[in-house]
């Protein structure tokens, strides 16, 4: 496993990455539209990528979808059929104006912090300089967080949970340049698949 794409998310004319999810089960099925990926490249184990946003109403809405089916006929969604499209997560994408009925937050981040980079699952929140929490009731967007200060709280108080010998194996593997799982036993690739926005909410 390699590190993760993020699903994207469109605010205040920048393009950000979701880092968290407060209610990832409640949050957006794929499987609710018809549709049932497989792995398609290890960088995107799930799938399929989204990018949301916001509609005119402020309702929080899935503009695109890229993803497979599984070597099946793929379904239409809200009546639009996907077009032919190769990327990490599988040869189809839609482009959507789906709204999401989701109540909670999210966060959302961009300005990545190379240093903080993990190689496998998703990146932390904390990891990103600019840091926003985003709350919906019922889909419609009610409030706006700016996280980031609490994100720089993270960064100086977060313990790492790879020890120094594993960080040697980590350079060694890289220097090396051979695969990413290179010198890691199942307890350090497990703590960093926990790592994931599906399973964390920081803040």
């Amino acid at each position: 496993m390699r590190a993760q794409f993020f699903d994207g998310f469109d605010f205040a004319h920048y393009k950000y990455s979701i880092v968290a999810i407060e209610h990832p089960e409640q949050f957006f099925s794929i499987e609710g539209l018809g549709l049932h990926p497989i792995m398609y490249n290890e960088a995107c184990l799930r799938g399929y990528t989204c990018v949301f946003g916001f509609n005119d109403d402020k309702k929080l809405t899935l503009f695109k979808l890229l993803t497979n089916n599984n070597g099946m006929e793929p379904p239409a969604i809200d009546g639009i059929a996907p077009i032919p499209f190769n990327s990490p997560s599988g040869d189809l994408k839609y482009e959507l104006h789906h709204v999401v009925d989701y109540t909670g937050s999210i966060l959302i981040a961009n300005d990545f912090i190379d240093k903080y980079f993990v190689p496998f699952g998703f990146q932390l929140p904390h990891a990103f300089k600019k840091v926003f929490e985003l709350t919906f009731y019922e889909g419609l967007f009610i409030h706006v967080e700016n996280r980031s200060d609490d994100a720089q709280r993270l960064r100086i108080e977060y313990e790492a949970p790879v020890n120094a010998k594993k960080k040697v194996q980590m350079k060694l593997g890289s220097l090396m340049k051979k695969s990413q799982e290179y010198g890691f036993d199942d307890e350090t690739i497990e703590q960093y698949m926990d790592l994931s926005y599906a399973t964390k909410y920081l803040f």
